[in-house]
């Protein structure tokens, strides 16, 4: 029995080490030289990535992710830490080699970037827990203050949802944010009744119990969530997805997704530029 069990764990490794080797040798030759690619992430973004406080350490579903996408290709990640509204810049100028944060998927952006699409997600309205008692519906929104920063995605949706759902007479009044916190904060103090943010921060907020908001509805609109690379660098992408692909074969996407709490948002399959409207 002990011979078996040994036999089958080196056939195993055996095998993991020959799928690394394979997914490395499709590395483009500049990224081999050097070892490393450079990566832009935020630092305030739970559970997708974020500075745990107890070690001072960058953590989160992306994270993990992009460290086993990584370790696949032979290659070591190298953060470059930066608001997201500074990564499409910075890619275009080579700063970065892939934008690693939450970043939407969207289609006018194909048009500078392309993405390996790697989670399902989409705006949900959210407001303090005392509110939620009040407001049940998003139509409820209908008529009052509602914000999201307005480098995002949220900012327009909002419009859009606004113009599809509320009376002529009674839309949203949509207010543009310098980021998250400025949002909450602006929640807090009552000049705003809600904002927007992505599904995954609701169900991350909702298993703090020191947490202070909670959500509205479900989402109102399904989005991607992609790891963003320039048109120049596409060999880099293929890589990646190919890299992402062997992490759903072996389990470990699906691990990490409940770890953090993210099966509901599972995409399958992987995609690339997966984003239609």
């Amino acid at each position: 029995m002990k011979t078996h069990f040994m036999s089958f764990f080196t056939s195993t490794a055996i095998a993991v080490m020959m799928t690394s080797a394979a997914l490395a040798a499709e590395v483009p030759q500049p990224y081999k030289e050097r070892g490393f690619f450079k990566i832009g992430m935020e630092t305030n973004s739970p559970p997708m990535e974020f500075i745990d406080i107890e070690t001072n350490k960058l953590v989160g579903f992306n994270v993990e992710l992009i460290e086993a996408i990584a370790a696949s290709l032979g290659l070591e990640p190298q953060y470059e830490i930066m608001d997201v509204p500074a990564m499409s810049p910075a890619l275009d100028t080579g700063r970065i080699d892939m934008i690693g944060s939450h970043f939407n998927d969207i289609p006018e952006r194909h048009r500078k970037m392309s993405f390996v699409d790697y989670l399902t997600t989409g705006p949900v309205f959210y407001t303090t827990r005392e509110n939620t008692q009040i407001y049940t519906d998003p139509i409820q929104l209908c008529g009052k203050a509602v914000g999201a920063p307005e480098h995002t995605t949220y900012f327009r949706l909002i419009g859009s949802w606004s113009e599809q759902n509320c009376p002529a007479d009674s839309p949203i009044t949509i207010i543009g944010t310098k980021g998250l916190p400025d949002t909450q904060l602006q929640i807090r103090q009552g000049r705003l009744v809600a904002g927007a943010i992505g599904a995954e921060k609701i169900s991350y907020w909702a298993k703090d119990p020191d947490n202070k908001f909670g959500g509205i509805g479900k989402p109102f609109k399904g989005q991607l969530y992609g790891f963003a690379f320039t048109h120049a660098n596409e060999p880099l992408r293929d890589a990646v997805m190919a890299a992402m692909q062997e992490l759903v074969a072996n389990g470990a996407y699906d691990a990490l997704l409940e770890k953090y709490g993210l099966t509901e948002q599972k995409l399958s399959p992987i995609t690339i530029d997966g984003a239609k409207e």
